[in-house]
């Protein structure tokens, strides 16, 4: 039998966005590799992808729609038709809207697809129906806030540029596991001359690959960066050029903050010694293009967002935004590329619903009235074990009035709760359009093998679901190919030239 190889790529929450290589023998997946020709990932596989054929075809894979029929939580499910199982879905939900409204559905979804048109294809549905809608805040939004405060919309430089560094600051970011394709450009120009410093809380396997490391207590961060500042203010390592045509407010923030932010103060609540607080900002200050590859983990303090904040100020103080190789790099803004108005459809709401963080879910479910959480319906997340709360999450996944209904590849936690099983496909079984969060990188993925039994995509799913609620809008007569060539079509800045 012939072998072809696919492009495809990585749908998993990760900044990189891998390009792959799928190799295919008739339906079977026969092998994964990384795209060699993938400017950024360039063929280098993280574990999780290495043998993502093993993934597509486990024996362990959801095949048909499952129905309940033991307690909730126990997986006792019994097989049923698709047309039976959006028949009992939309029945259910039908009769919940009729005696609560439509905010007593609420959707859960997140990062298990970051494709586009998978990821967003259930948004214009439980609008049209009214739906509560879900805050999907699980992540980094106190880092994005803390950035834009300093830097609106400015666009960060591309991730490979770090080789022209002099200085790296690793803060909070264990790029060895979560930005592994990242590391190479540092290890590069750390070859080059660079002096690199990582600075967490913990000892990381990061570590092994730095020349300095500065452990900090949690919280903290702030501090150091303000601390740094003083050091630049005081002894006149400022670049004053730069902040008078770039920066605004820099005077009074060094009359009326900097002066109490000694290192010796910010010793006290880092726990770092003062010397090496002030050792690391005239290194700073001396660098030619320090570069900061700013994580998210320091952004889920009460703090978080002024943590950002203040880090994201300190390139500008010694004018570092303005040269190659320096600056901050928290991650890519690339929401611009396409037009996500067109996926999800704002303008299907008849009125603004209820707007539930997914954060609070538990409470959601065991304490929220008027109306209360009747259904749940879960894609391409797993809240039971995901999300914060966990016991009041179970607690209201266990409720029996609570009708849930998830569509997935494996039985998860949260699938063991659910009323109605749905299988879904993977991601070499449909079509996606990706965007990155670390690159400027986009890229275009189509089906490599047929569906996996009768599994079906997101997209598929909600153009039933609407059908037969109804729905008549043409989002819901697109295909995800149609889809996918019509934001293709809609011109934006960031794809020029393409």
């Amino acid at each position: 039998m012939n072998r072809m190889i696919r492009r495809s790529v990585c749908p998993y929450d990760c900044p990189d966005t891998c390009g792959l290589l799928v190799e295919v023998e008739g339906e079977q997946v026969v092998k994964v590799s990384g795209d060699p020709e993938h400017p950024f990932t360039r063929g280098f596989l993280c574990p999780k992808m290495q043998h993502y054929e093993r993934t597509v075809h486990s024996p362990r894979r959801l095949t048909t729609p499952l129905l309940r029929r033991g307690a909730k939580g126990s997986g006792d499910f019994e097989p049923i038709t698709w047309d039976e199982a959006i028949e009992r879905i939309v029945d259910r939900w039908q009769a919940i809207i009729a005696a609560h409204g439509g905010e007593a559905i609420l959707p859960y979804s997140y990062g298990g697809t970051l494709g586009l048109v998978q990821r967003n294809a259930g948004h214009p549905f439980f609008h049209a129906l009214g739906a509560s809608r879900l805050a999907r805040t699980i992540c980094s939004p106190a880092k994005g806030a803390g950035w834009q405060a300093i830097m609106g919309d400015t666009m960060v430089p591309p991730p490979d540029e770090v080789v022209q560094s002099d200085l790296v600051i690793l803060w909070g970011v264990n790029a060895a596991a979560t930005n592994i394709h990242y590391l190479p450009f540092v290890q590069q120009a750390r070859r080059r001359g660079a002096s690199v410093w990582l600075i967490d809380t913990y000892r990381t396997p990061t570590a092994a690959g730095v020349d300095r490391v500065m452990l900090l207590r949690p919280g903290s961060d702030g501090a150091l960066a303000l601390a740094m500042m003083h050091v630049l203010a005081r002894e006149g390592l400022v670049d004053h050029e730069f902040v008078a045509a770039q920066v605004q407010g820099y005077e009074a923030f060094a009359a009326e903050v900097l002066p109490a932010c000694t290192p010796i103060w910010a010793s006290g609540r880092t726990g770092l010694p003062a010397a090496l607080i002030e050792e690391l900002a005239r290194a700073y200050a001396g660098a030619q293009a320090p570069c900061i590859r700013l994580g998210s983990g320091l952004s889920r303090y009460g703090n978080g967002a002024m943590t950002v904040r203040t880090i994201a100020a300190l390139p500008a103080l010694v004018g570092a935004y303005g040269k190659i190789g320096g600056g901050c790099f928290p991650s890519t803004s690339t929401s611009a590329a396409f037009a996500a108005a067109e996926l999800t459809r704002e303008d299907l709401l008849a009125a603004p619903t209820r707007l539930i963080n997914m954060n609070q879910l538990g409470h959601a479910l065991t304490e929220l009235q008027a109306p209360p959480i009747q259904s749940l319906y879960v894609y391409h997340a797993n809240p039971a074990a995901a999300t914060p709360d966990q016991n009041a999450v179970l607690r209201g996944l266990a409720r029996e009035d609570l009708f849930t209904v998830v569509h997935e590849r494996f039985l998860t936690d949260t699938a063991r709760y659910a009323d109605i099983v749905l299988p879904a496909t993977s991601s070499v079984e449909h079509s996606d359009l990706y965007r990155s969060y670390c690159t400027y990188v986009i890229q275009r993925a189509r089906p490599c093998i047929p569906p996996v039994g009768e599994s079906r995509s997101n997209r598929e799913v909600f153009t039933l679901l609407a059908r037969a609620l109804g729905f008549d809008e043409e989002i819901y007569r697109r295909s995800a190919e149609e889809l996918i060539d019509h934001l293709l079509s809609l011109p934006s800045p960031l794809r020029g030239g393409i």
